[in-house]
């Protein structure tokens, strides 16, 4: 009989995980006769089973970040996961250019913001199944297990969750008002205060970092405790507790080095790289082919950037004031060069299977965790400290670098320019720009942008939040306010 009702409990929590977002959007109504408490009571009276389901079902949730169709959109080819989204939103920013209309043109020309774009369906829907697919697992993990496996996975859920969450507030809050919030056990169909958003994003993150302490992940593509110092990180930069942010962006780098100039130049599809501390490990099962980031993103490879010339390339302001002693300068063209493409073209990713697409994806890296780490050392009036952190990484980029001389606002310029130089193409650009308050600028004269895309709008314009989806406006009659066109 145990046998049986542990196989049934099985097919059930997978039913969960493969019920479409797009079907049901937030609908939280009962969907099985196995409640969470009787999830619980398993985690209680069988801990081996309930750490079967929920590696299981963690498992899942890592590979959905890198699934194809996640929005069920009828297979849009920019919709490949996190990273779909981090191409975006970059192609939103100042500092990256889309040459010619293709697939991610919504991002850039700002339509994908709109309520009745497929794409703004995409994104809410996507991070809000990773919410839902930890909210399935946690009830086999409770806080009160005795088993420290299946705290440490509870740990790197919570993680998950925070994640999760914060993306959709960066996306989606306007002023105060924030998005609705699911947890294992409470719903709130309604937009929650930022506020409360943030109280939750805290708390998960927090609990998470100390519920992993100690675990030894088995790969890069599950979160350990520097990972989820990194997102806690990234988290308190966001929210301007800057002596918190570097407090664990210092512990999240700890055991990672900038990597050396082999690794600047492999094409930043290789997860063994040494300064990587969370990605995904591509390989022929998981690649989504075309519909795949070094498709669109890789000038050198035969997807849609370089077999349909559909290029990315960097602003020509940003490459302006890169030195020509920064290795970093070599990830971009410029005119007349040897591969035949134009001029400030990318080539700091490319995968060196070809036409496989099996690069591997970067979700974070040291080089970010110094950046955090010297930005809020300044912002907190250690600006000593700031230097040398800056200095720790860039030294490793330019050998011409010297310990900055700079102070308040000329040395946070400083770092927000290697910030831009070092994370470029990786998700951060757009984001960054809502942070510090800049404009979108592509009308200056001779710039590069493509004329589709010459849009100038003011800091802290509406067009930099996302509006809810049209769908989730149909379904959810609990939000009561829409963000403005």
């Amino acid at each position: 009989m145990k046998r049986f009702n542990l196989l049934y409990l099985t097919l059930t929590v997978i039913a969960f995980m493969t019920v479409s977002c797009s079907e049901e959007y937030l609908d939280n109504s009962p969907k099985s006769t196995v409640s969470s408490d009787q999830l619980s009571e398993l985690a209680e009276t069988n801990p081996e089973a309930s750490l079967t389901l929920s590696t299981g079902l963690e498992t899942g949730n890592y590979n959905y970040l890198v699934q194809f169709d996640t929005g069920d959109n009828g297979g849009l080819h920019d919709d490949f996961g996190h990273m779909a989204v981090n191409l975006g939103t970059d192609l939103m920013s100042n500092d990256v250019v889309m040459t010619q209309s293709h697939w991610f043109s919504n991002y850039y020309n700002y339509t994908a913001r709109v309520q009745t774009s497929s794409r703004t369906d995409m994104v809410w829907q996507f991070y809000y199944k990773v919410i839902r697919n930890v909210n399935d697992a946690l009830p086999l993990t409770p806080a009160t297990s005795t088993s420290p496996e299946v705290l440490q996975i509870r740990g790197r859920l919570l993680a998950m969750r925070g994640f999760a969450y914060f993306y959709l507030l960066q996306i989606y809050a306007y002023d105060d008002i924030g998005v609705p919030i699911y947890t294992e056990d409470t719903q709130n169909l309604g937009r929650a205060s930022v506020a409360d958003v943030k109280a939750l994003i805290e708390q998960d993150l927090t609990e998470a970092y100390d519920l992993v302490a100690g675990y030894q992940r088995s790969s890069k593509m599950e979160v350990d405790q520097n990972v989820a110092a990194g997102i806690l990180a990234r988290y308190y930069l966001w929210d301007e507790q800057y002596g918190q942010a570097a407090t664990y962006a210092q512990i999240a780098r700890g055991g990672y080095a900038p990597m050396d100039n082999n690794g600047l130049v492999d094409g930043f599809s290789r997860i063994d790289n040494s300064e990587w501390m969370w990605g995904a490990d591509i390989n022929t099962s998981t690649s989504t082919i075309y519909a795949s980031f070094f498709s669109h993103m890789s000038n050198l490879n035969e997807g849609y950037a370089g077999l349909l010339q559909v290029y990315k390339t960097i602003d020509s302001r940003l490459f302006n004031q890169i030195p020509d002693s920064d290795a970093r300068k070599e990830w971009f063209l410029d005119s007349g060069n040897s591969f035949g493409l134009p001029q400030y073209a990318n080539i700091k990713f490319f995968d060196e299977s070809g036409t496989s697409f099996v690069g591997d994806y970067v979700f974070m890296r040291a080089a970010e965790m110094y950046l955090i780490e010297a930005e809020a050392r300044a912002q907190s009036g250690d600006e000593s400290g700031a230097r040398q952190v800056l200095f720790d990484l860039i030294s490793t980029r330019d050998s011409e670098y010297d310990l900055s001389a700079n102070s308040g606002q000329a040395l946070l310029d400083e770092i927000k320019l290697h910030r831009r130089i070092e994370l470029w193409g990786e998700g951060f650009a757009w984001y960054d720009m809502k942070r510090w308050d800049v404009a979108l600028n592509r009308t200056y004269p001779g710039t590069n942008h493509a004329t589709f895309g010459q849009l100038d709008y003011a800091a802290n314009s509406d067009k930099f939040k996302f509006q809810i989806p049209q769908a989730e406006l149909n379904a959810n009659t609990e939000i009561e306010f829409q963000n403005p066109f």
